[in-house]
């Protein structure tokens, strides 16, 4: 991200013949620039608390339909830009839970924000929600890339990144699916993947 941003912002400043359109263009690429950073900055920060122990949960009482609707709200556009149908299924009721609502948030966010990623314009991904007794159970699954069967084991692994070529082409740290884990492990749940290669991916 530094690199683009330096370099659109010495256009800007060198350049006298960008019309007004292409200057707000330039502008748009560094705030989208800035904000990958911020959040690339940010997945660094948790990492390193994680690896002393000292990622801890603000919990509180948190209204879950309003939590998923505002976080399928964050990746509509992402999802929009790609001609990506998105499927959502929530459950008629569900119960107010404490959790750190931030961090879950960002699990998801993270999740389906991937799965629109790795999955080609016209393709699908699927976000369910099921409430069982105690238990409540997401799944987020895309009709996308796939990961390899060799793959699969490592995906967890920080900094990790397919070698796959069109996964490669798209920006990433190779951090947010380990901040999921450890998110969901500190809240006492679990994370589980199922993938094929050109057929899809679902996280649980």
């Amino acid at each position: 991200p530094l690199a683009n941003i330096k370099a659109y912002a010495e256009t800007l400043v060198l350049s006298d013949m960008l019309d007004i359109e292409k200057q707000k263009e330039f502008c748009n690429t560094i705030n989208a620039e800035a904000t990958r950073l911020a959040r690339f900055i940010d997945d660094l920060l948790s990492i390193s608390s994680m690896e002393v122990g000292s990622l801890s949960l603000v919990r509180q009482e948190t209204d879950l339909e309003r939590l998923f609707r505002e976080v399928i709200e964050k990746v509509r556009p992402q999802i929009a830009q790609k001609k990506i149908a998105l499927r959502c299924t929530l459950p008629e009721k569900l119960p107010k839970v404490r959790v750190d609502k931030d961090k879950i948030t960002a699990t998801l966010v993270n999740l389906l924000g991937n799965a629109a990623k790795y999955t080609p314009e016209g393709g699908q991904v699927q976000f369910k929600v099921q409430h069982k007794e105690n238990v409540v159970q997401i799944d987020v699954e895309d009709t996308g890339y796939g990961i390899s069967a060799e793959e699969l084991p490592k995906i967890f692994t920080k900094f990790f990144r397919s070698s796959d070529p069109r996964v490669r082409e798209q920006t990433g740290s190779g951090l947010g699916l380990s901040l999921a884990q450890e998110v969901i492990r500190l809240h006492g749940g679990r994370i589980s993947v199922q993938s094929e290669l050109n057929k899809g991916t679902r996280f649980t």
